[in-house]
């Protein structure tokens, strides 16, 4: 599953999952944008990468503002030519009961998690599409599913709306040779999960049929797949990451 020399774009790519994912996209061959809210992480991350052998363009960036993330594929565009791959991963969580949820504390789950998504695509889109060539993966999760597991009700309508809008996408884009899909991971060891469920994954193991918590390399091999070229079939497709905890 080579990248033979593409151009991608991790939102998110500061650590856990979009770290994972960055760093399998340069082990495969492909040259990497990460993309984060916070600009010491994604250094570190550069410098894994680097260190693979691929170059990469670490760029500091709220994708819940359209001027920043227009901005971005602006540099990435100017720094490399073409993109190829778009991996939407930048999230957030919040474990607040709908009783306390705040208007903000709704708004700003939205922003970041689906918000993002559609400013993401929406700025590749006429790239991917004069190319007649592309792979968009985006992050859903098992809550987005089954009504939260570790998660409060912003975060698991976001990523509803993320799993629906990459069908959406993936209908619109078929016709150019551009596929769109998502990851719906269960479970993973990162550290947003070990932070809400306090590392009390007791509980969790029970429901998980291959009785183990998941891991980011999971996560970043399923989407490495969805965006290969043996993938060249598959569009508008969720992927469960989940151990088994959800069939469906």
């Amino acid at each position: 599953m080579g990248m033979g020399d593409k151009v991608s774009i991790v939102t998110g790519g500061g650590q856990g999952l979009g770290r994972a994912i960055a760093l399998a996209l340069a082990e495969k061959g492909s040259d990497v944008v990460i993309c984060d809210i916070n600009s010491e992480s994604i250094q570190k991350v550069a410098q894994e990468i680097n260190a693979l052998g691929r170059r990469t363009l670490p760029l500091k960036v709220d994708v819940s503002k359209s001027s920043e993330v227009n901005k971005m594929v602006e540099l990435v565009l100017q720094t490399f030519g073409r993109i190829d791959t778009l991996i939407n991963n930048a999230g957030m969580c919040q474990s607040i009961s709908i009783e306390n949820m705040t208007e903000e504390d709704w708004e700003m789950v939205m922003a970041v998690n689906l918000k993002s998504v559609f400013l993401c695509s929406k700025a590749v889109m006429d790239i991917m599409k004069r190319q007649r060539s592309g792979g968009i993966v985006n992050m859903g999760s098992i809550a987005g599913k089954v009504g939260g597991i570790l998660t409060g009700a912003s975060y698991s309508v976001s990523k509803a709306g993320v799993m629906c809008f990459t069908k959406v996408l993936a209908r619109e884009l078929a016709p150019f040779g551009i596929t769109v899909n998502a990851v719906a991971p269960g479970v993973i060891d990162t550290e947003m999960t070990r932070e809400i469920s306090k590392g009390n994954w007791d509980t969790y193991l029970k429901t998980i049929p291959l009785g183990t918590i998941g891991h980011p390399e999971d996560v970043a091999n399923a989407v490495l797949f969805l965006v290969s070229d043996e993938a060249r079939y598959i569009t508008g497709e969720i992927l469960d990451v989940n151990g088994g905890m959800l069939m469906d």
